[in-house]
C-alpha cells in the first residue's frame, strides 16, 4: 500500500512540474524561472520519501520536458540543474560536514551543470548564440558570474522553503497520504 501512496504523490508532483514546464513555452521570458520553480516542487518528495523516489520524479519530468516542451533551453536547464538540485543539496549537506567544502562543492555542481547544459543547447539543439558576441568577448563569463549570484539566492530559497515546508506542510502531507 505504501508504494501506491508514493506513486500517487510522485504522479502529482510530476504532473505539476510538467505543467509548470509548459509555462516556459507560453511565457518566453520565464525560461529560467519556470524550471527553478518546477525544481522546488521536489522539496515535497525529498522531505517525505526516499531520495530515489525524488530521483525517479526528476528523471520523468526531465524526459517529458525534453520531449514535449517547446522551449528546449528551459527543459535543458531543468534537466541539467534545477530538477536535481533539491536532491543533490540534501546529499551534499548530509555527507560533507565541512561548511566551506560544502559551499565550494555546491558551486562546483552549479557551474559544471550550467556549462554542460549550455554546451548541449549550443551544439546538440543548435540554438544560435551569435547575439551574445555583440556584447563583447567576456559576455559568457559575465553571464556565468551573474548565474552564480543568482544561484546563491536560489540556494537560500531551497533552504528556506524546506524549512517552511517542514514547519507548515509536512504534517498535512503526512496526514493526507498517511505515510
Amino acid at each position: 500500500m505504501k508504494s501506491t501512496k508514493l506513486t500517487a504523490l510522485g504522479g502529482i508532483v510530476t504532473a505539476l512540474s510538467v505543467m509548470f514546464m509548459f509555462l516556459s513555452s507560453l511565457i518566453p521570458f520565464m525560461t529560467y524561472v519556470v524550471p527553478a520553480f518546477a525544481g522546488l516542487l521536489l522539496i515535497v518528495t525529498v522531505e517525505e520519501v526516499e531520495l530515489k523516489w525524488s530521483a525517479y520524479i526528476y528523471f520523468a519530468v526531465s524526459v517529458l520536458s525534453l520531449l514535449v516542451i517547446a522551449d528546449k533551453e528551459s527543459a535543458v536547464m531543468y534537466a541539467f540543474f534545477f530538477g536535481y538540485y533539491p536532491i543533490i543539496r540534501v546529499i551534499v549537506n548530509d555527507r560533507v560536514k565541512n561548511k566551506a567544502l560544502n559551499i565550494i562543492l555546491r558551486f562546483l555542481i552549479f557551474n559544471v551543470s550550467v556549462v554542460l547544459g549550455y554546451l548541449l543547447i549550443i551544439y546538440v539543439f543548435a540554438i544560435p548564440i551569435e547575439e551574445m558576441e555583440e556584447f563583447g568577448k567576456y559576455t559568457n563569463l559575465f553571464l556565468l558570474g551573474l548565474g552564480n549570484v543568482t544561484f546563491v539566492f536560489y540556494d537560500i530559497v531551497v533552504r528556506n522553503l524546506t524549512i517552511i515546508y517542514n514547519r507548515s506542510w509536512h504534517d498535512r502531507v503526512n496526514k493526507t497520504f498517511k505515510f
